[in-house]
């Protein structure tokens, strides 16, 4: 894929280009609901026939799954045209989507705040994220943050009490001593959730498009990454399709593994005059394999 091309599929793929911070409040709202719009493809209904034998239903049935889908047809197409994982491409785009909208004004309906707050708020990778995210989007100097983390600030002072009111030098009773209830920072973090259940809901969608060739063929060429990959192994029914799944990953992981004996290899004093080949970015394929895509990539590429 050629850069422009690249260029153009992320802009139309990635939720990271967020309303000007220049524009009025409220052009923002707009075009903030435009761009929330982009991705939430809503599919038609079921196809109104007119059928004269009435022993047959008037209206089509429509697959469940296909109905309620997150995620059109048109956003794993792109998805795939990235390369790598398709699933870590969907998932990473979801995520900043969802955390612009939870900062946006998620965060202020109880039931969502009190969910944020049992799982311990933000993990790590999400709290940079929605710093990141928030230095992006408004101009308010970490204003929603802040109204979040006083709410953090208050948990982990009951933590840390609780933890306090214990004394390790106790010796054990007939009563068991019940642990301190710690506070622990982004132990279940809402999104972390999130991306596991959107990651479950494509691997179940994946399946189905495995067969067709807009499907197979960059699936084929580009993979899944061993989480996924693993997460699609678990849930597939069809055995054909877990065998040809699993053959391509075991393949891949073989070439990687040669790759990287190679790179360490011509690291020696003795075979650093060779030429170098294509081992030298094995270390950044296995990294991708391994856990996925860089999650900053997308924003690094709007601001080089």
């Amino acid at each position: 894929m050629t850069p422009d091309k690249r260029e153009l599929v992320e802009e139309s793929f990635f939720p990271g280009k967020y309303p000007n911070k220049n524009l009025t409040p409220i052009a923002r709202a707009v075009a903030f609901l435009l761009w929330c719009a982009r991705l939430e493809r809503v599919e038609p209904p079921p196809m109104v026939r007119a059928n004269k034998n009435k022993s047959k239903p008037d209206v089509e049935p429509a697959s469940g799954k296909r109905s309620t889908l997150w995620f059109t047809r048109d956003t794993l197409g792109k998805a795939f045209a990235l390369g790598g994982c398709a699933i870590c491409n969907v998932v990473r785009a979801a995520e900043r989507k969802s955390i612009h909208s939870f900062l946006y004004e998620g965060m202020m309906f109880p039931s969502v705040r009190q969910k944020f707050l049992a799982g311990g708020g933000f993990c790590l990778r999400h709290f940079w994220m929605a710093k990141e995210i928030e230095d992006e989007a408004w101009q308010t100097g970490g204003f929603g943050l802040a109204i979040l983390c006083e709410d953090l600030a208050r948990l982990a002072s009951s933590g840390l009490a609780a933890v306090k009111a214990v004394d390790p030098s106790s010796r054990p009773s007939l009563f068991r001593r019940s642990e301190p209830e710690a506070f622990v920072p982004g132990h279940n973090c809402m999104f972390c959730q999130e991306n596991r259940d959107k990651a479950q809901f494509l691997g179940e969608t994946l399946e189905e498009l495995s067969d067709e060739e807009e499907f197979a063929a960059p699936l084929e060429a580009n993979g899944l990454c061993i989480p996924h990959g693993q997460v699609a192994l678990q849930i597939w029914k069809d055995p054909a399709k877990r065998d040809r799944l699993f053959r391509q990953l075991e393949v891949r992981v073989a070439e990687l593994g040669n790759d990287l004996r190679e790179f360490i290899r011509k690291h020696d004093y003795q075979y650093r005059s060779e030429p170098r080949g294509p081992e030298q970015d094995s270390v950044l394929r296995s990294m991708r394999l391994f856990v996925g895509p860089d999650p900053c990539r997308a924003h690094k590429t709007e601001t080089e």
